[in-house]
Formats: C-alpha cells, sequence, structure tokens
C-alpha cells in the first residue's frame, strides 16, 4: 500500500475516532469501541470515496439526441460532444426505416459511405477518462431505409 493511503486512512481514523469519542457516553468502554469502530469504518469510508472518484472520472455522459447541436460537429458552449447523443439516438429508433435523405437531413452527411456494404459512418468524438476512446455511428442500410444503427468505441 503506498504511504499516502496509508496517511489518509490513518487521518481518517483519527478523526472518526474523535467522533465516536465524543459520540460514546459510557467512559470505560468508549475508548476501545472507538478505536474498533474507527479501524474498520476508516478504511471503508476511504475506499469508496475513491471508487466514487473513479466511477465519476471514467463514467460516459449521455445526453438527449439534438440534430442542431449534432450537425454543428463542435463542442458546444455547454460542452456536449456528439457521442453524448448516441445512445439515446439509437434507443429512440429515430432514424429506422428513415430513408437516406432523411438521414442526411437529421445527421448532416457522414465522414465515410460505404455504398458496398451499404452503411454510413459518423465520428463522434473522442471521450476521455482512463485513457481515450473514439466513437462512431454506424448506420446501416437495406433497400434505401436504415435497419440498424451501431455505436463503436475504440480504446486507445
Amino acid at each position: 500500500m503506498d504511504r499516502s493511503v496509508f496517511l489518509t486512512i490513518l487521518i481518517l481514523t483519527i478523526f472518526i475516532f474523535g467522533i465516536f469519542l465524543m459520540v460514546f457516553k459510557n467512559r470505560k468502554k468508549r475508548f476501545f469501541k472507538s478505536i474498533l469502530l474507527a479501524v474498520f469504518i476508516a478504511p471503508v469510508i476511504y475506499f469508496l470515496v475513491v471508487f466514487i472518484l473513479i466511477l465519476s472520472a471514467t463514467g460516459e455522459r449521455s445526453r438527449d439526441f439534438d440534430s442542431v447541436i449534432w450537425q454543428a460537429n463542435t463542442r458546444t458552449e455547454n460542452g456536449t460532444y456528439n457521442y453524448e447523443m448516441v445512445d439515446d439516438l439509437i434507443n429512440s429508433r429515430l432514424l429506422i426505416d428513415k430513408d437516406s435523405l432523411e438521414v442526411r437531413e437529421i445527421l448532416g452527411s457522414p465522414e465515410l459511405k460505404d455504398k458496398e456494404q451499404k452503411f454510413w459512418q459518423y465520428y463522434e468524438g473522442t471521450s476521455t477518462g482512463f485513457g481515450f476512446t473514439d466513437h462512431q455511428l454506424i448506420v446501416k442500410f437495406a433497400d434505401n431505409k436504415v435497419i440498424m444503427l451501431e455505436h463503436i468505441r475504440q480504446q486507445d
């Protein structure tokens, strides 16, 4: 275990010990109860805080789909990237059974069109966390209608 982790847990233990000393009224047993509880509770609190921080740093944000923001294809003033809207777009099934003209009207022009395999690819940006993740939206067509949307996440 790293020294900083040990030091942090020690300081947290002392703080919790002080709180329990004030809480327990029975003078004979309060010292031992306080030490025991502080020694067990401090590491649990420490690891819960670290776990929550890691989750918040690595979690992907998601937002409701907005065609205007999507077509701007840049980070907006409020910090929205297109990859944050992909899951909502897929779940809403907004593009299913739309033709290519309607898709172009909603999403704009794709970065890649594959006429052989009948799909369009949109680059949606890069998210951060522990490493970088590139996001793409794949729009698959059959008989000039959208049949499937796929969110591709590629880790660096």
